[in-house]
């Protein structure tokens, strides 16, 4: 009975022994293994790049994709930031340059920033995106229209602004619905913007079954705005699309007017100018139509970050929305490709891959991006002047 007893308790001693020695090494193995939180501290940030015009005539554009692109960063940190990891912006000054453009892209390539918000002017942007290509850095710009960008991109650059070309094909697509009988003129100046614009019109003129233009002017030093008028005039045409710059656009509209002819003109974003206006005078501008991007400012998707933005003493206007959209979809996009593994790499192409076949919802609405990225529905709409103003229609 005693050696019974004396078994039992040793059992038992044993047993309280190995209870210890897990629970003790369960502890230490505890104490010893990182929370999820701090995990998630230990990970670097997620370093994006945002080049911009900051100096320079387009100085007043660079402010206003800076206040944009800030303003949902810190909305993203503000929520924890991307799979746990904050988001470090890194902000450059390319002044519009072609060659500061590409520094600046060679220096975000070469430190690790892993995609970029940017660049603004057309030319700046497809230096850049030469660089950001072959390294498979992410660019998407809120304000570069110039349709080259992305015909010639190898994949990785976006935009979350309309393309030049795009307004010869709803200008287009409303002569044929509201006019479709009337003779068809084209003026346009000798700039690169005027012949993208002008070829994808005539395009479409040809697509839609109507006559082609009766007669095709290029205004400038070789062809005045007086003698044009007098040409269209000749040919009988009822109306007019004017692919040029403001006060070229302007001066034509005036000589035209002058001339007696009372054809629609229908332009391009560059009549939606005020300078368009000054040369024109009120009286000749009334009435003609310009193809201009949709206002932003109108959009109901943008109303809660117009208030963030307004109650922090922010303007909203101009580019700062373009601006605020690209970063939405930049961080978006982000979100399924660090998730798997938050400590690893970001990959470029993967990440490229997911921009281009998902949705996003933005300030500008829900957006999406064709091949090329640029975007599947532009937003262009049509406005007309009236009393020295520009009205939607």
């Amino acid at each position: 009975m005693r050696k019974l007893v004396l078994g039992l308790v040793a059992i038992i001693a044993f047993g309280a022994a190995v209870a210890w020695f897990w629970m003790h090494n369960a502890r230490r193995d505890q104490a010893s293994a990182p929370t999820v939180a701090q995990a998630t501290a230990s990970l670097p940030d997620i370093r994006i790049g945002l080049a911009a015009p900051l100096s320079g005539d387009q100085a007043a554009f660079g402010a206003q994709l800076k206040t944009g692109v800030e303003f949902a960063i810190a909305m993203v940190n503000a929520n924890g930031g991307i799979a746990g990891r904050k988001v470090e912006l890194v902000t450059r000054d390319d002044a519009c340059d072609s060659a500061k453009a590409a520094g600046v892209a060679a220096e975000f390539v070469s430190s690790g920033i892993v995609a970029v918000i940017g660049h603004f002017c057309s030319g700046a942007s497809e230096a850049a995106a030469a660089v950001y290509g072959p390294a498979q850095v992410v660019m998407i710009t809120p304000g570069s229209t110039d349709p080259r960008l992305t015909d010639q991109a190898g994949g990785t650059v976006f935009r979350t602004v309309w393309r030049d070309d795009y307004q010869g094909l709803i200008a287009a697509a409303l002569i044929k619905q509201t006019m479709p009988k009337k003779k068809i003129g084209i003026i346009r100046d000798g700039t690169l913007y005027g012949q993208q614009v002008v070829t994808v019109f005539k395009a479409a003129v040809a697509k839609l079954e109507m006559p082609e233009a009766a007669a095709d002017l290029v205004i400038g030093a070789d062809l005045s705005a007086k003698t044009a008028a007098a040409k269209l005039k000749s040919a009988g045409v009822g109306v007019v699309f004017v692919a040029a710059v403001p006060e070229r656009s302007g001066a034509f509209v005036k000589a035209l007017r002058d001339a007696g002819v009372t054809a629609s003109i229908i332009g391009t974003d560059a009549m939606a100018s005020p300078d368009f206006v000054k040369a024109a005078g009120a009286k000749a501008a009334d009435g003609a139509i310009v193809t201009f991007a949709r206002n932003p400012l109108d959009n109901p998707a943008a109303a809660k970050a117009i208030e963030k933005l307004l109650d922090q003493g922010k303007d909203p206007s101009g580019y700062v929305l373009n601006a605020f959209a690209a970063a939405e979809v930049l961080t978006a996009a982000l979100g399924p490709v660090v998730k798997p593994d938050p400590a690893a790499p970001i990959d470029g192409k993967r990440l490229a891959a997911t921009i281009r076949v998902n949705r996003f919802t933005t300030v500008l609405g829900e957006i999406a991006f064709d091949a090329k990225g640029d975007l599947s529905k532009p937003g262009v709409v049509y406005y007309v002047w009236k009393g020295g103003e520009l009205k939607a229609m």
